[in-house]
């Protein structure tokens, strides 16, 4: 089985049952507390979160910062990850006034009302970061509704057709881009190799890398390969 986990935590019985009977289980993009995992690829989750937070810093024209978070299930590892990342990245910097978050499910509608009533509860957030693909999704329009391109900087994550077209047009000011094709790739492999007897640390990451772009460096030929990555 080639498995990302949902949460980390409620997947874990059927994981182990699966180990149990004998069935190799390699975790891709997202983790489960199971034992019986052979192989875990993916993002460096953390890091991520630090890469992201980086990118929302990156700017001289902000004296004060006041960053809204939309983050998904708490029960969703990766992404607990990457807020956690970004949340010790901020605290490096003082210019760091306020931080307010909302968690809901994976989905790029409710992530838009999330991050619309986000914005307009607190009209002082001027940093916004959705930390998976659908939730970056509903962020990066809900800047994009409200009009506020140029005034508050969204981060999001991944290669959704829809960021891509918002980074090009200001809503969206970096992307944080992972390869899901690595993961699932290398996933295949790695279960094909276990079957052979090949051995894997499972409490070592097998990590695929990950990219910030920007509207400046979108069209550079490392930036094209990495939103259309097909290896």
């Amino acid at each position: 089985i080639v498995f990302s986990a949902i949460s980390y935590a409620k997947n874990a019985q059927a994981i182990d049952e699966a180990a149990d009977a004998g069935v190799k289980v390699v975790v891709i993009d997202s983790d489960v507390n199971s034992s019986g995992v052979v192989a875990r690829i993916g993002t460096d989750n953390a890091q991520a979160g630090r890469m992201s937070a980086k990118a929302a810093l990156d700017t001289e024209e902000l004296d004060s910062i006041v960053v809204g978070i939309v983050n998904c299930d708490v029960e969703t590892q990766n992404c607990q990850e990457r807020e956690r990342g970004f949340r010790v990245a901020l605290a490096a910097d003082p210019r760091v006034q306020d931080i307010y978050t909302v968690n809901v499910p994976t989905d790029a509608e409710l992530a838009r009302q999330a991050a619309r009533g986000l914005l307009l509860e607190h009209p002082d957030i001027n940093v916004l970061v959705g930390f998976n693909e659908p939730l970056a999704v509903g962020t990066a329009q809900a800047v994009d509704e409200l009009e506020l391109n140029g005034q508050v900087r969204e981060i999001a994550f991944d290669t959704n057709p829809v960021c891509v077209e918002l980074l090009q047009k200001g809503a969206v000011s970096a992307l944080i881009v992972q390869n899901p094709y690595a993961m699932g790739y290398l996933g295949v492999e790695t279960a094909w190799r276990s079957l052979q007897g090949e051995r894997f640390d499972a409490s070592s990451l097998i990590n695929t890398p990950t990219t910030t772009i920007t509207r400046e460096t979108m069209f550079t030929i490392e930036s094209q390969k990495a939103i259309f990555s097909f290896d």
